[in-house]
């Protein structure tokens, strides 16, 4: 899985989730609060669908983690 690469907006990173395939977009969502998507002003452009970078950095890496089962059949 690729990791996004943040836009900083006023001193504050962030990605935009529609920038993610559609089977991150689920995964991201299951595990998120709605109220965690921003609505943010980017040079005259709305962008509606933003989270902050850090939390986004979070479920990335919590996806990266393999389950137990396949760690121990990893050898």
């Amino acid at each position: 899985m690729t990791k996004l690469i943040p836009i900083f907006i006023e001193g504050k990173k962030w990605i935009q989730i529609s920038q993610l395939s559609t089977d991150q977009v689920r995964s991201l969502k299951s595990c998120l609060p709605v109220l965690h998507l921003k609505k943010i002003f980017f040079q005259g452009i709305e962008l509606n669908d933003c989270l902050d970078f850090d939390t986004y950095e979070y479920w990335f890496r919590s996806q990266q983690i393999p389950s137990q089962g396949e760690a121990l059949l990893d050898f």
